[in-house]
């Protein structure tokens, strides 16, 4: 679900387009775009939350919750950067939770961590703001 959000957020589905603002649903399969100035935080039912930055591109690839061995989650970032705070499904089964990126797949083992890529390489946030 979508729990705050500012300036053109929108997901893409089936070669849909739909505007996303506060209350709406995300699903599997969904590419999240946000614009220029603009960001979007999702919040998962296993408590995880993702905050799509300005000029993002993320897709839900997968995202099953039934808090037991079953649950995975795998969000591709395609461009832009995201902050993820995470929740139940990466303390209980972090091994079936990952992002991918172009460059890399990342499993997660934090809590809170933060992804920026610029180009084809991820980088680190303050060089986010020159590139």
């Amino acid at each position: 679900m979508v729990v705050a959000s500012r300036g053109e957020v929108s997901a893409l589905a089936n070669g849909d387009s739909r505007e996303l603002k506060q209350g709406d649903f995300v699903y599997v399969n969904d590419e999240i775009l946000t614009g220029d100035r603009s960001f979007a935080v999702l919040q998962f039912t296993d408590g995880a939350k993702v905050t799509v930055r300005p000029d993002s591109k993320l897709v839900i690839e997968s995202y099953l919750y039934a808090g037991n061995d079953g649950d995975e989650a795998t969000l591709n970032l395609v461009s832009g950067g995201l902050r993820v705070i995470t929740g139940a499904m990466a303390k209980t089964n972090p091994e079936n939770y990952k992002v991918r990126t172009p460059v890399a797949l990342m499993g997660v083992r934090g809590t809170e961590f933060s992804i920026m890529l610029c180009g084809d390489q991820i980088c680190e946030e303050d060089q986010a703001e020159v590139n």
